[in-house]
């Protein structure tokens, strides 16, 4: 409890839009306010298939995310660009089940949807979550990082729920950032591997100026980002000194 104006940071895609939707159904204190930034994933994926710029055979779908949306959104994805496409979890019999159902339907040349996280996602989805969203958030067009506009993509806050939108509160604040540019450092290429065009070794940035200990892009930043992920893991981990050879990383 407080006096002071709080903003929340509403982050993340569908498996965190519902806490937030709750939140502001509870009709939360005036002083309360929602800097709404969640996406939707379903556009994210028809805008990479849509911009062809990588041979995606197939997909592996998030677990997360499909507890709540369900597997449907999927099968009009399967239809509508004929690529096949596993909803796996996250512990590594997950991972080694769905890599291997998604190759034996590229194998097989079979398009469609199959679930290996079964005990966690339903072809409904959540359908007490989605209401919530539906009541609370409605689509909207948005830019992403390393990506152009993407139709739908993007959640606000519904006329009803206008007063806890900061967007709207701190509109004279947020005037002052209009004409600013944010750009990211020109060497970085984060927005590449995003869309899967290139491999974090091959970033001119990588292991050098940019480390989890001085992250330069957003794909090093999060321990969850695919540079993160590759530097401490992969194959272009920089060894400790002293350390030498053996193995991929030699």
């Amino acid at each position: 409890k407080t006096k002071k104006e709080v903003v929340f940071l509403a982050i993340g895609f569908e498996t965190t839009a519902p806490s937030t939707a709750v939140t502001l159904l509870r009709r939360p204190p005036p002083n309360f306010s929602i800097l709404c930034c969640h996406r939707y994933i379903p556009p994210a994926i028809k805008a990479l298939l849509e911009m062809g710029e990588t041979k995606i055979q197939g997909l592996i779908e998030p677990g997360h995310v499909s507890t709540v949306i369900g597997t449907k959104p999927y099968e009009e994805i399967a239809e509508k660009y004929g690529i096949p496409q596993v909803v796996a979890g996250f512990e590594p019999l997950d991972l080694l089940m769905g890599v291997y159902l998604l190759a034996r339907m590229i194998q097989k040349g079979e398009v469609g949807v199959k679930n290996e996280y079964t005990r966690s996602v339903r072809p409904e989805g959540n359908v007490k979550a989605l209401r919530v969203m539906e009541e609370v958030f409605e689509p909207f067009d948005l830019d992403w990082r390393g990506f152009p506009v993407i139709p739908k993509s993007g959640m606000a806050l519904k006329e009803e729920f206008e007063e806890y939108d900061a967007r709207k509160r701190y509109e004279d604040e947020l005037k002052e950032l209009e004409g600013r540019e944010f750009k990211p450092h020109p060497s970085c290429r984060c927005d590449r591997v995003l869309r899967g065009l290139l491999d974090p070794p091959d970033c001119p940035l990588f292991g050098k100026v940019c480390t989890p200990r001085s992250p330069v892009g957003p794909c090093m930043v999060s321990s969850e980002g695919s540079c993160a992920i590759e530097y401490k893991y992969g194959r272009g981990r920089l060894k400790p000194e002293g350390e030498t050879g053996g193995g991929e990383g030699g």
